[in-house]
């Protein structure tokens, strides 16, 4: 039926409009008998609720904006997204993909837009510095902001984190357990925030421990995480003294790790045989040949807590601000090689 409007649903399921509005909002009470008589009305008439009446008059939009930048070479955005979406859609929310912008003028529209939209919360993927005031104009809406990974310190905001230098160090002493003493890295410039030091610093400090020291002329920074300043940087690091080239290799994103492979390959190199490697983020470890041991991110976890913290603002009322740090973990798919007792060179 065309245009079918509440009222028509309400006649042909005996009931008030109000009674309709209950069933399809899922709040207040209708008893079962009820509620199946109005879904049958629903669904003979082919009954489409009007979600934007609906949130108009009641200031219940359904949806949560998600702001992550725009890296097509970076799957850590993808994974944190879905997973997002993945514990939105169990409350019954829908997840709104939003672009950061690097133009300051134009992320402070995009800020404006989330309050135009209606958005009940706001999560954000991605750094947005510079932009205390709009997030402070969010903030007044009384819209939840969660921070994920890279926060701004201000008042008002849940934060979620992770553990970056335990998760580097771990990698380090996988390789140390594994006999290696002479090992690269490879990551994005340490200027680009407290992220990038904490996986360096973490794994430079755990080979420190472990009797092992990390050459700087096999670490290398690159501009952003992606395939071909991976090839790049590997290529720097095995071509540059070809009679001490290292054993293993730490690379921080695995967006690296697959331009590195590719120069690996290029050069007849194997792993874990001619040089191990571990990868961080474990998005597209598992899909490389062959498989790449990788620092895991707890996504669905991460999924959960943001959405969890979104409620408890939302629902309950919640003023006092939170910030949870998140343990990582390595996923082994021998890549690194056992070289105890080998003499290497």
């Amino acid at each position: 039926m065309p245009d079918t409007r509440i009222k028509d649903v309400a006649k042909h399921a005996g009931v008030s409009e109000a009674t309709i509005t209950r069933v399809v909002n899922k709040k207040g009470y209708v008893s079962e008998a009820t509620r199946r008589k109005v879904l049958k009305s629903i669904k003979e008439l082919n009954y489409i609720p009007n979600r934007m009446a609906s949130a108009l008059k009641n200031n219940c939009t359904g949806i949560i904006g998600n702001v992550l930048p725009f890296v097509p070479d970076n799957f850590f955005f993808s994974y944190m997204a879905a997973a997002l979406r993945s514990a939105a859609s169990s409350c019954d929310y829908q997840l709104l993909l939003m672009y950061n912008e690097t133009n300051k003028n134009l992320r402070e529209r995009l800020l404006h837009e989330v309050i135009s939209r209606m958005v009940e919360g706001l999560v954000f993927t991605a750094e947005i510095a510079s932009s205390h005031g709009a997030i402070r104009e969010v903030l007044n809406k009384k819209i939840p902001v969660i921070m994920i990974e890279r926060p701004l310190s201000m008042a008002g905001v849940d934060k979620i984190l992770l553990d970056d230098f335990s998760g580097s160090a771990m990698a380090a002493r996988k390789f140390l357990d594994m006999g290696h003493r002479t090992m690269g890295f490879i990551g994005k410039e340490l200027r680009a925030g407290a992220v990038e030091r904490n996986r360096f610093t973490g794994f430079k400090q755990e080979l420190k421990k472990g009797g092992a020291a990390l050459r700087e002329t096999m670490s290398v920074f690159t501009p952003e995480y992606n395939a071909g300043y991976g090839y790049k940087a590997m290529k720097h690091i095995m071509e540059q003294d070809r009679k001490n080239r290292p054993t293993a290799c730490f690379l921080a994103a695995d967006a690296l790790v697959c331009g590195a492979l590719q120069y690996l390959y290029d050069a007849h190199l194997r792993i874990p045989e001619d040089i191990s490697l571990i990868g961080y983020d474990n998005t597209l470890s598992a899909f490389c040949s062959p498989p790449i041991t990788s620092v895991a991110v707890p996504y669905d976890e991460i999924g959960r807590l943001a959405i969890s913290l979104f409620r408890e603002r939302r629902d309950y009322d919640r003023h006092v601000d939170k910030t949870i740090q998140l343990s990582l973990s390595i996923m082994d798919r021998g890549s690194v090689a056992d070289i105890r007792g080998l003499k290497r060179g």
